[in-house]
């Protein structure tokens, strides 16, 4: 207990230090002047600035001070003249005249050219179609971008018996989807044709027996045009979002590295007694609020500027507070990822002069994939939503349509922190290295060298380092055996072979890489028996409550939509043989799983971090793998997956063995997947899974009895000291 204590103070004790240290850089880079204004007067003068080029040049046929025209196509040129004389109509009422247009004002309706209305400078130009059995339909004019608007006019008879044979024209108006000619143009219709209804109705009121039905009856239809790809604009907004946040946060972390290695102040800073790792937490917290700073200013300033123009319903989506909550995480995970980015690159320069020629270069390099995300038509996709700034870019882009894919915007989060991970990995590195440090010709090459030794246990910037490899592969890999085979067998033992060449595969190539000990680095040590009775016992019982826990969080209306999103899958992999089934859901996560995320993960982050930091941060890890499943997100399953990475973690700490991990989590998975291959046999039991009923009761107590005795018999088991002589060495 008092070991424990006293690792409680120590931490804490470095927390207050990490916190102090931070607050001291930040207030500093406050005092300089050039990191105020380029947080704060740059936004300031580059939104208003940017708005103003919006509206005057990009959105200028939709301003109200300059001429707009609109192209509308009629079917016959007979309905051309009733448009014309409708609309002149309608044009008169709204300026105040009350008389019935019946003349053209001597213009000729039926020229190519017609302007109508020409309050604020807006204008209609009319088509036609010359032989409407042979031409495309109004709605396919729309579709292709040849028109803005369609107009189909239609005689039909009053409904009113009172009216005799009074007919009244119909109108169904075609406007395309993502238009904002064609939606104005709409709107400059129903302006004028509302006015001539609104005339009728207060004549009606004036009369006695006349029809009550208004002269025009209006609907719309919205059609998305085949080539109607995203607008460079919406684009351009988060890539300036992007690069000015990125433009903030590069002085403070050249300042804090470079700066103080030429000024001869990191020499005596490293000096006092605090860890090198605390400076650096504490140096990257300062540029990280410096750069969130940066990233609010310009929300604030890009939002304001919009909402002033009034170019909000232009530019934006559905402005709410979901879509700035989702704006304000993302951006704060970039900013993350950038100061981690920074920090890396400017700790192995040795003068302010050095630092800027390492980062002009990769701002220029941070330009091609901004810019390569302005190609029209390009969507996200599970490719581009690991790929870093691109991800941040289009993803950006969707928000503010409100069109985002809720798994593209997790997957583009956990992504991206994994690469700040990764990338404040590098500057530990980096930082703690003498020859850097001390400006002995260190280099880039000395860094990204092979090791010179083995080591027992992966360092955690190489474990980090794995698992933003593994988790990007994940995502590009996940879909592929789909695409390569046909047949169910192939499909399931292809996404087995999957998770083999990911959890495996690529741990055992980055230790062999950087000189991990297989054996020592995943655990692979034979545990005691306790340890394996645990393991049967909680293998056999614990899917009980995992599966009970997943069915009262999933709804009748929840799983018919994943059985619609995932029709497919599920029916080649029903008709898949048994054996292949346990081997791609039990045998290989079993095995490759526990290999990776116990072995290798939680092996790693137990070096320098409490038993139950690594237990929990393991689990969670484990749980979000589990949560991505084909092309949708299944929340439903992070909890019973957390809680079941958080169980497997506690039996490897206690056993200090991968393997006991891999025995429970084959026995978890094959239950399950046995249930569903008997399925029919169960039912005749009261247990019907297809329909996710509970598990009775009667099943849940007995679960509890093994599982009861397993928790004793884990409270009462002691780490092995062979896995304790481990750790201490690796602290030391």
């Amino acid at each position: 207990m008092t070991g424990t204590s006293d690792s409680g103070s120590a931490r804490v004790e470095t927390t207050g230090r990490t916190w102090r240290l931070a607050v001291k850089e930040l207030r500093e880079i406050l005092r300089d002047r050039r990191t105020v204004l380029t947080l704060v007067l740059m936004p300031l003068l580059v939104y208003p600035l940017l708005g103003v080029i919006m509206r005057k040049g990009v959105l200028s046929n939709l301003s109200l001070m300059q001429k707009v025209e609109v192209h509308v196509c009629l079917e016959s040129e007979n309905d051309v003249g009733l448009f014309s004389d409708a609309m002149r109509r309608g044009e008169e009422l709204l300026a105040g005249s009350q008389s019935v247009a019946g003349e053209s004002g001597g213009s000729d309706p039926l020229t190519r050219q017609n302007p109508l209305g020409g309050e604020q400078g807006f204008e209609f130009a009319i088509y036609w179609l010359k032989d409407a059995s042979t031409s495309d339909s109004l709605e396919q004019q729309v579709r292709d971008s040849f028109t803005d608007v369609g107009v189909r006019l239609t005689y039909v008879q009053s409904g009113n018996p009172g009216s005799g044979n009074a007919r009244f024209l119909e109108w169904k108006i075609f406007r395309s989807e993502g238009s904002a000619l064609s939606e104005r143009g709409y709107k400059e219709i129903t302006k004028r044709l509302n006015a001539i209804n609104n005339q009728y109705v207060e004549y009606l009121l004036q009369s006695s027996g006349l029809p009550s039905r208004k002269p025009a009856t209006i609907s719309s239809e919205v059609i998305r045009a085949t080539d109607s790809g995203t607008s460079p604009l919406i684009t351009f907004i988060p890539l300036v979002l992007v690069l000015m946040t990125m433009t903030g946060a590069v002085y403070p972390a050249i300042d804090l590295t470079a700066g103080e290695r030429e000024r001869g102040t990191m020499e005596i800073l490293v000096a006092a007694p605090v860890s090198r790792m605390t400076i650096l937490a504490g140096k990257f917290l300062a540029v990280l609020t410096v750069a969130l700073l940066t990233a609010s200013m310009n929300l604030i300033s890009m939002f304001a500027t919009l909402f002033a123009l009034g170019l909000e319903g232009t530019v934006l989506g559905n402005v709410g507070p979901t879509m700035v909550i989702q704006v304000i995480v993302l951006m704060v995970v970039f900013a993350a990822f950038f100061s981690a980015v920074l920090l890396s690159i400017t700790s192995v320069a040795r003068s302010f002069k050095e630092a800027q020629a390492y980062l002009i270069p990769l701002m220029l390099m941070a330009l091609t994939p901004g810019v390569f995300s302005l190609m029209p038509n390009l969507k996200m996709n599970g490719m581009l939503a690991v790929t870093p700034l691109v991800n941040t870019v289009l993803m950006g882009r969707d928000l503010l349509q409100g069109e985002v894919n809720i798994l593209m915007f997790a997957i583009v989060l956990i992504s991206t922190a994994l690469y700040g991970v990764l990338a404040l990995s590098l500057a530990a590195r980096i930082f703690g290295s003498d020859a850097v440090l001390y400006g002995n010709g260190g280099s880039w090459t000395e860094l990204l060298k092979r090791p010179g030794k083995t080591v027992a246990v992966a360092p955690i910037p190489v474990s980090s380092t794995c698992l933003a490899i593994v988790f990007s592969l994940f995502i590009i890999l996940g879909g592929i055996p789909s695409r390569l085979f046909d047949s169910a067998t192939g499909l399931v033992v292809g996404s087995g072979v999957t998770s083999i060449l990911l959890f495996v595969g690529v741990p055992l190539l980055v230790a062999s890489l950087t000189r991990v000990k297989v054996r020592s680095g995943f655990v692979l040590r034979l545990p005691s028996l306790v340890m394996w009775l645990i393991a049967c016992l909680l293998g056999t019982s614990l899917w009980v409550f995992v599966y009970e826990l997943e069915v009262s969080m999933l709804t009748d209306d929840r799983i018919e939509e994943l059985r619609r999103l995932h029709e497919l899958v599920l029916a080649k992999f029903g008709t898949a043989p048994y054996w292949a089934k346990l081997f791609a859901v039990a045998i290989a996560p079993a095995f490759c799983e526990e290999f990776f995320f116990r072995g290798f993960l939680q092996n790693s982050i137990r070096k320098h971090t409490s038993a139950w930091i690594s237990v929990f941060t393991t689990g969670v890890v484990f749980g979000l793998f589990h949560v991505i499943v084909q092309d949708s997100l299944m929340l439903e399953r992070l909890l019973p997956s957390t809680l079941l990475g958080i169980i497997l973690g506690v039996l490897f700490e206690k056993s200090g063995s991968v393997f006991p991990g891999m025995l429970l989590h084959l026995l978890h998975n094959g239950l399950l997947i046995s249930i569903s291959e008997y399925e029919s046999e169960l039912s005749a039991m009261g247990i019907g899974t297809s329909e996710h009923q509970h598990i009775p009761i009667g099943w849940l107590a007995c679960a509890a009895v093994p599982i009861v005795i397993a928790a004793i018999l884990l409270f009462r088991a002691n780490r092995p000291a062979e896995a304790d002589d481990q750790t201490q060495g690796a602290h030391g």
